[in-house]
């Protein structure tokens, strides 16, 4: 139970933890300094709605769960993986800090507490489930890459073929 939570090597999993804050910290910059976020926030209600799929938005979601899927093959850990994971999406959603929200009201600054907190959802919201796929994914690929080095199941091993 310890080693599917917390990961097989701490020093794997501590490390996974912490890469987590500078991949956030460097999507925030990179959202912010090329396309903006109210360019990504139309990506992605275009693809969520089926309105206006982007490629953009696909090929971020396959770069998260492959990074889920590495880091779950290698160390198995869920709580590191999930934070490998949502730190980018954390950093999307601080990434609305200091835009300007049009409501039928009005407009609104966004202000740093209200990123922090919409950025948090986000990672819950959206890290979580990529992270979970991930965490299966990367852990049937290191059972089926263990049954195949070793020999033990129906499979010749790959030394062998």
């Amino acid at each position: 139970m310890r080693n599917g939570l917390f990961g097989r090597r701490l020093e794997v999993s501590l490390l996974a933890g912490l890469l987590s804050v500078p991949l956030a910290l460097l999507t925030t910059w990179w959202v912010r300094s090329t396309m903006g976020y109210a360019t990504l926030e139309a990506w992605v209600r275009g693809t969520w709605y089926g309105t206006d799929p982007a490629l953009t938005v696909f090929l971020g979601v396959a770069a998260l769960l492959v990074l889920a899927t590495a880091s779950a093959a290698v160390n198995s850990g869920l709580l590191p993986t999930t934070l490998l994971v949502a730190g980018p999406v954390f950093g999307v959603g601080v990434a609305r800090y200091g835009t300007t929200l049009t409501y039928e009201y009005g407009a609104s600054v966004v202000s740093l507490p209200d990123a922090v907190g919409t950025a948090a959802l986000f990672a819950i919201v959206f890290g979580v489930p990529i992270a979970v796929c991930g965490f299966v994914l990367g852990s049937a690929l290191r059972r089926v890459t263990a049954v195949l080095a070793d020999g033990s199941g129906p499979f010749p091993r790959l030394a062998d073929i």
